[in-house]
C-alpha cells in the first residue's frame, strides 16, 4: 500500500511548513483543506490515501482536513506513428498510443504528486 508512504510524506511536508510559520510567530490552529495534484500514472487509490492520512493525522492540526484531488493526465509522443497527446491506459502495466496501439511511447507528466495548496485557520 504505497498510499501510506504518500500520506506520510504529505503530513510531514505540511507539518514542516506549519513549523516554519510558527517560527515566524504565526500560530496555526487547524488545517481545514488540502488540495493535491496527482498524476494518473501514480495509480494512487485516493480513498486509501485519504484513509491513511486520516489515521496518521490523528492528534495533529491536520486532523479532519478535507482532501481534494485534481488528476493530471499523462501525455505521450508515439515513437511509431508520431501521435502526440493523451495516452490509452489499460492498467498499471499497459499504456498504449490511442491512434496505433503502440507501446513505444515517450511519456511526459502523469507521475506528479503535488500539494497544490493548504487552507489553514490561524489562532487569534
Amino acid at each position: 500500500m504505497h498510499e501510506l508512504s504518500y500520506a506520510t510524506a504529505m503530513l510531514d511536508a505540511i507539518l514542516n511548513s506549519i513549523k516554519k510559520e510558527e517560527e515566524k510567530g504565526r500560530k496555526i490552529k487547524k488545517v481545514s483543506e488540502i488540495n493535491l495534484e496527482i498524476g494518473e500514472l501514480t495509480f494512487i487509490n485516493v480513498e486509501q490515501l485519504k484513509f491513511a492520512f486520516d489515521v496518521i493525522a490523528e492528534g495533529t492540526v491536520c486532523k479532519g482536513a478535507k482532501i481534494n484531488v485534481e488528476f493530471i493526465k499523462p501525455k505521450c509522443k508515439c515513437l511509431d506513428c508520431g501521435y502526440e497527446g493523451d495516452v490509452k491506459i489499460v492498467d498499471e502495466f499497459e499504456i498504449y498510443c490511442p491512434k496505433c496501439n503502440s507501446m513505444r511511447l515517450k511519456l511526459s507528466g502523469g507521475k506528479e504528486f503535488n500539494i497544490k495548496n493548504v487552507t489553514v485557520e490561524f489562532e487569534d
